[in-house]
């Protein structure tokens, strides 16, 4: 199998990341209006059995469409129990169906101001005290590919003493920037720090044009 590892930006380094939505549930939500006071309002929809089975770890998942208000806003729980009558979730603080969207860190949230929790409007809500905490749904997650040529590159961007648990590792391609391919010892250090990775190069030249090296690179088959 090929080697496969976290994918990077070979070019600056980075990690590329990934949100990781696609196995979460995410609820119905609607807005329902607003009063004259300081106060929207929105429903969710949940299964009968909701309060049993909710914890922190899972949250509430929803879409809350982005409306440039200065209003709080409160969320109601229908329960879907399919015997066709209507009934709400109660807040064990006040005994209302009411539960007020706050945000962890600042407490008083408006409505205007979601946007900068989570830009496309995917949220957590979590149940704390009888109060909704507004967290970003965005689940960040590394991606994992083939990594031959990220390998590649950064064994040639890399320098003995870049690496910390490889502090021997690495061509050091700079350093041969303004050297002769051909009279330096860049093959050999090519040679010897593929091979020790696993890896044989196959062929290596210089483009003309641009002065890029270029390898021509295969993985060393193990029984």
């Amino acid at each position: 199998m090929a080697r496969q590892d976290i994918n990077m930006d070979a070019s600056c380094g980075e990690v590329n990341l990934a949100d990781n939505l696609t196995d979460k549930r995410i609820y119905p939500f609607e807005y329902l209006g607003t009063d004259t006071g300081r106060y929207a309002y929105g429903e969710i929809r949940v299964p009968g059995n909701f309060e049993s089975r909710y914890n922190d770890q899972d949250g509430i998942r929803v879409h809350i469409p982005y409306i440039p208000q200065y209003k709080e806003l409160k969320i109601r729980f229908s329960l879907e129990k399919g015997d066709g009558n209507e009934s709400y979730l109660r807040n064990r603080n006040d005994n209302s169906i009411w539960f007020t969207v706050l945000s962890p860190d600042l407490g008083t949230v408006y409505l205007s101001a979601f946007r900068t929790v989570n830009e496309t409007n995917h949220f957590n809500l979590i149940l704390h005290e009888g109060k909704l905490l507004l967290y970003s749904a965005n689940e960040t997650d590394f991606i994992i590919k083939p990594s031959l040529e990220q390998t590649k590159v950064f064994l040639l961007k890399a320098a003995a003493g870049n690496l910390y648990q490889h502090p021997t590792t690495g061509v050091g391609l700079i350093r041969y920037l303004h050297g002769n391919f051909e009279n330096s010892n860049l093959p050999g250090k090519l040679q010897q720090e593929f091979e020790a990775d696993g890896m044989i190069i196959k062929n290596a030249y210089m483009d003309s044009e641009t002065g890029e090296l270029l390898l021509d690179v295969d993985e060393k088959q193990t029984d």
